[in-house]
This record gives structure tokens, sequence and C-alpha cells, in this order.
């Protein structure tokens, strides 16, 4: 089914034009509502019917860089050691070309990390297609239910502890990838039917070539620990200091 008014109720303004390549190749043939709103991009529920009913997906649309609350991210680049000299001074410069290519590489990103992070056993969501400026992925509810954000489930936590040791398994399996969340909060990790999943990649890096991915590591797990404290207090530099010295030492 293709693309148009009909499909999409609302037109433009219900479903973004990033979507019309997914409803081109098959991957979606209904665009049902806008899920949530973030600083950087929005996702909407999109779906699909196929033999075993109809399926839900979520749809990740970045904003246009105009629009987006956090813009500048030369840091990222320059201490993940991407890109040549020549093209780093573009993106400091903020020229056409390194405004191009910081969008590419950093939406990019996410999808990469997905992929990776699944395949090692993580719970992040299935990476089930990518495009310009957007991704699809596995959504978890359907029709009517959604998965909660950590912070939204608070009073719906049947065994906080074991969510709590489920993020940082997550934490752990991240940085035996060599993937550093840097933006971990109950904000950005999904509770749906007592299971955590681990949302929101864009800004991770690698902790072999950003000096900051450390501090980063330990802010993500004092930001988890902060939360959890309503039912017990986990110490964040502990589980910091162990975590980081198994790491070090490739004994994880």
């Amino acid at each position: 089914m293709n693309y148009n008014e009909e499909t999409c109720p609302g037109g433009d303004v219900a479903c973004p034009e990033a979507l019309r390549q997914y409803f081109d190749n098959g991957t979606i043939d209904t665009y049902e509502r806008v899920l949530s709103e973030g600083k950087e991009a929005v996702v909407h529920i999109v779906s699909k019917d196929g033999p075993g009913g109809r399926q839900y997906y979520a749809a990740k649309v970045y904003k246009k860089r105009e629009e987006r609350g956090f813009r500048n991210r030369a840091d990222y680049f320059v201490t993940q050691n991407l890109f040549q000299r020549r093209q780093l001074l573009a993106i400091g410069k903020k020229t056409r070309f390194g405004k191009w290519l910081e969008e590419a590489v950093w939406q990019s990103r996410e999808t990469v990390y997905l992929r990776e992070l699944r395949a090692a056993g993580a719970d992040v969501p299935a990476l089930i297609s990518a495009g310009a400026d957007s991704f699809i992925m596995e959504y978890f509810g359907d029709g009517q239910e959604r998965a909660l954000k950590l912070v939204e489930a608070r009073n719906e936590i049947k065994d906080p502890r074991g969510a709590f040791m489920n993020v940082m398994r997550n934490v752990e399996l991240f940085l035996r990838c060599d993937i550093v969340h840097g933006d971990l909060s109950p904000y950005n990790v999904l509770y749906y039917r007592g299971r955590v999943v681990v949302i929101d990649f864009p800004q991770a890096s690698d902790p072999r070539r950003n000096p900051n991915a450390q501090a980063l590591l330990l802010r993500d797990i004092r930001n988890i620990c902060a939360f959890f404290a309503k039912w017990w207090n986990p110490d964040p530099e502990a589980i910091f200091a162990d975590m980081w010295a198994r790491y070090q030492m490739n004994e994880m």
C-alpha cells in the first residue's frame, strides 16, 4: 500500500514525509498516531496487516536540525575519532558539508548500535527497517496498550530489585560491546509486562575512543540508582568502580 492521505489520516501533518519510504517498500501499511516526542525525534506508531493479525511498530523520525533542542555535537565526533582533520574542521565550523556529515553519522549510529546490541542479547528494540531520517523498530504494546517509561511505572514495578538488576545487566552488556549509552535515565528505559527495555542510543559512544565515556557511564549508573533509591540504596560509585575495573582488565 502506498503512502497517501487515506492511509495516513490528516495527511502530512499526521504522517511525516519520512515515512513514505516504508509504505512504498511494504514495511508498513497504516499510520496510527504519535507515540512520544523528544528533543531529537518524534516516535510514531505504525502497523501492517499480516497472517497473524495486525503488527504494530514504532517509527522514529528525527527532527530537522533547527527544530531540535540539542544541536551542537562536534565534541562527540572529536572524542570518537570518527573523522579526519578536514572533516572535523567542517563539523566544528558548521559548514554545509559539516552539517550534512554530522547529521548522517548521528542518525545512522543509533541503528548500528541497536543491531549490535540486539545480536549480543541486550534488551533493546529489534530493528525492522532503516531509511533516510528515520527507522522502524519493534514496538512494545498493541493498538491500545503501550509500554510505560520506567519513570511512569513507579507504582507498577512488582520486583524493583529484579528490574534494577536487569537494567545493570544491560549496562554491563553494553560496556562488554564497547558501548556506553551516555544518556541513560528512567525516561529512556521502558517497563513492559515485567521486562525492561533500553531505548534511545544516538548519543552512545565507544569508551575505547571517547575519553569522556568513563564519566558518562558513572552518570548513567547514578541516574538509575537514584530512581531505585525509593526501594533501597544501591551504591552507584561501587557498581561503577567494579564494572569499569573489570572492563579495563578484560574480565567481563
